[in-house]
């Protein structure tokens, strides 16, 4: 997790996810992490994926992905 300044604020490693759903053959990872400061503005990266961007507002609600078929994560 990076700031609207490219500074970076966190960093863990994801436990194993677990299946969900039926057709969708879907990984659940649940995390959580806090933040210091008070960007309004933040950039969340999977390794492995293109970096995402959310507001204060996004992260507060709750995140939530899916992988697309040209292998990136999208949001729900």
């Amino acid at each position: 997790m990076t700031d609207e300044e490219g500074k970076t604020l966190g960093a863990q490693k994801l436990q194993p996810g677990r299946a969900v759903g039926s057709t969708l053959k879907a990984c659940g990872l649940d995390f959580s992490f806090k933040v210091p400061g008070a960007a309004e503005n933040y950039e969340f990266s999977v390794e492995g994926f293109p970096p995402m961007q959310y507001s204060r507002e996004d992260i507060r609600r709750g995140l939530s992905f899916y992988e697309t078929e040209q292998g990136t994560l999208a949001q729900q």
